[in-house]
């Protein structure tokens, strides 16, 4: 991974900077010089009208086809000119290369190394790599459960089996209690995996991280909360867990006030499991992304500059992909303690 960052380092100093072409070289036509082209020719073709007028219309009709190919030729350079411009900005730079990880493309979307399309998808990039890891986190699965010999696991399920009793016993059952805790073992354990193979998986090269996009967090949140009010309901029932949202014993005075905040709060829980995914996942990214942009901003200058700004941005950028990897561990276990938490809280309103 040192190494390739270094590659990578180099490879934005040297980068070529896309620049408009200069002016100079671009053929300037001056209005004095089309004013008095069009007054010669203007008297060129009066004068060609009284000495002879029979071929004035031959003229005319002559001119007007090549007038017709000028404009033609005139609109297909402009047309190229812009799809000139639409490929510098679809390749236009180092920007496109790192910020691959933070952006979303498609639908359809193309999966590149580099120049090199290996094939297409009619889905969107973090689509696809969402199907990607739910596809990985299934198959890590059933090797965990065709690893056990004798009700003892071995290799991927040995390192499983620490996560699932770790999840079991010290969020769900802790935060839940024992019996509803081993009912929402298996969802919390989704959460768990589903959102840490995504953030490890965001840091491989030419992938995505799904759960950096606020489409994905939001579908989380939402399971998360029907997940919290079926733990009230499923206990006490619809009017039941409604009447549990306000404190037993509350004033009367205090309904009018206690009543909209507690709703608020239930869509608040939420929406704050989905703010903080996201912007945790996004944000290292776009910090990784800017450290590494500065050698190609330091390179427009100089190559000096590129290759002076180069091993500073890459040692803070390995550092910030350490924490990375620490925050993807972090951010799943906090998604899913929040939600026990507050499934517990419906379930055991009187705690």
């Amino acid at each position: 991974m040192m190494v390739g960052a270094w590659i990578l380092g180099l490879a934005l100093s040297f980068a070529p900077q896309h620049e408009s072409a200069p002016a100079a070289a671009q053929p300037a036509v001056s209005p004095a010089a089309t004013h008095g082209e069009t007054a010669t020719e203007h008297g060129a073709g009066e004068a060609g009208e009284a000495k002879a007028p029979e071929g004035a219309p031959a003229e005319t009709h002559a001119a007007e086809p090549a007038h017709e190919e000028g404009a033609g030729h005139g609109a297909e350079g402009a047309a190229t000119e812009g799809h000139g411009g639409e490929e510098g900005g679809e390749h236009g730079g180092p920007a496109q290369v790192l910020m691959h990880h933070v952006t979303n493309d498609g639908p359809p979307y193309t999966f590149k190394i580099w120049k090199w399309s290996l094939f297409t998808v009619p889905i969107s990039k973090h689509l696809f790599f969402m199907i990607v890891v739910m596809a990985i986190v299934i198959a890590m699965a059933r090797t965990a459960v065709r690893s056990y010999r004798n009700g003892v696991p071995t290799g991927i399920g040995a390192a499983m089996e620490a996560l699932v009793v770790f999840v079991r016993d010290d969020i769900a059952e802790k935060n839940i209690g024992h019996g509803d805790g081993r009912k929402f073992t298996p969802l919390l354990l989704s959460f768990f995996f589903f959102i840490l193979v995504a953030a490890l998986f965001g840091l491989l090269p030419f992938s995505a991280t799904s759960t950096g996009n606020l489409a994905v967090t939001l579908a989380l949140a939402t399971i998360s909360f029907f997940a919290q009010q079926w733990g009230g309901i499923s206990k006490y029932g619809v009017v039941g867990h409604f009447k549990n949202l306000v404190p037993h014993g509350l004033p009367t005075l205090l309904l009018p006030i206690m009543i909209p905040i507690e709703i608020i709060g239930m869509f608040s829980k939420p929406f704050a499991l989905m703010i903080r995914l996201f912007a945790n996942m996004i944000a290292g990214h776009m910090v990784i992304t800017a450290l590494l942009m500065l050698i190609s901003l330091m390179a427009g200058i100089s190559t000096f500059f590129g290759l002076f700004m180069a091993p500073i941005s890459i040692s803070l950028s390995l550092f910030i992909m350490l924490l990375e990897l620490l925050v993807s561990f972090v951010q799943a276990y906090i998604f899913t303690l929040l939600t026990s938490i507050f499934i517990g809280m419906y379930a055991h309103p009187a705690h």
